[in-house]
């Protein structure tokens, strides 16, 4: 072999190796850029992602945290949530909660006898005309449907003019401006949530459970306890928590229809903002009212799990 040959051979080693080693290198660059435009991707998704949540996050957070410091003020004292927890507020804050189950529980009854017809014993073709029909109420303004019940309750309303026509009261009935009418207020505004939260959950309850269990022995008592409740029960504790914070912190309802006894937790919060200017206190009776519909929550969502674990125990 020539000495020509032999360079020519070195030449063609060196010139496959700096071939190589560009293209190592060109591959490296492209998988950097790879890896880089990845990386800007993600920033660029969870910065996209975290802009709504984070705004969210604010508009629902922020101004609760203002708050709290309104109720504490710059001294940080809590003299406001002493007052709060006085005889005459603490008994008013009782009241609203104490209706707000009353008018939750009655909801939740009558609901699902409701629920349960519309999903299981109404023809197809006239399901959504009753659904609609059930929920009407949620069509119309809050404080129309208020003053609606004052035209039905009155002392020459609807209501007195039924019953001393038909000869069933011979003097009108004063229901208006009574607990009565609060409670029928409530009822008539707020049954149409629970009936759209529970009626999600009955269209998912398997009937075939309900024919086995009949077929077992059951009674309708055990049916509703053992088959319907637990498959339904998500439902219907979404509507409760739907409707009992807005029942026991109403303002409306109570002002329109109630008396002068009837004095809501709302009631006191607005006087102390807009009459007294007793901001701090305003802000306190907020809190108070917020950590009690936080814990019965919390005690909700529990309850399925105490009753699973006692009947297994």
């Amino acid at each position: 072999m020539s000495t020509t040959d032999i360079g020519g051979d070195d030449t063609d080693a060196d010139g496959s190796s700096a071939r190589s080693e560009t293209n190592v290198h060109v591959s490296n660059q492209r998988r950097d850029q790879t890896q880089r435009s990845q990386w800007y991707e993600r920033i660029r998704s969870e910065l996209i992602a975290s802009g709504p949540t984070t705004l969210a996050i604010m508009l629902g957070v922020l101004p609760l945290v203002l708050l709290f410091f309104e109720s504490i003020g710059p001294t940080l004292t809590v003299s406001n949530y002493a007052t709060a927890m006085e005889p005459l507020y603490r008994q008013t804050l009782t009241y609203s909660l104490g209706i707000g189950i009353i008018v939750t529980v009655t909801c939740i009854i009558i609901a699902y006898p409701v629920t349960y017809w519309l999903t299981h014993c109404c023809p197809q073709r006239y399901r959504l005309l009753g659904l609609l029909a059930v929920t009407l109420p949620l069509w119309l303004n809050y404080v129309v449907l208020n003053y609606t019940w004052v035209w039905i309750l009155a002392r020459g309303g609807l209501l007195n003019t039924i019953l001393t026509g038909i000869g069933i009261i011979s003097t009108p009935i004063e229901v208006l401006y009574t607990e009565v009418s609060i409670f029928l207020g409530f009822i008539y505004i707020y049954l149409p949530y629970v009936i759209l939260t529970l009626f999600v959950s009955m269209e998912q309850l398997d009937y075939r459970l309900i024919e086995v269990a009949r077929d077992l022995g059951a009674t309708n008592t055990r049916v509703i306890w053992d088959v319907v409740i637990p498959q339904t029960y998500a439902g219907a504790f979404a509507g409760a928590l739907i409707v009992y914070a807005r029942i026991a912190g109403a303002y409306a309802t109570p002002e329109i229809l109630g008396g002068p006894g009837d004095v809501m937790i709302a009631t006191l919060i607005v006087d102390a903002f807009q009459t007294y200017f007793e901001y701090g206190f305003a802000a306190a009776l907020s809190f108070i009212f917020l950590a009690i519909v936080i814990v019965g929550t919390f005690l909700g969502v529990a309850v399925p799990q105490i009753r699973t674990e006692l009947r297994q125990w």
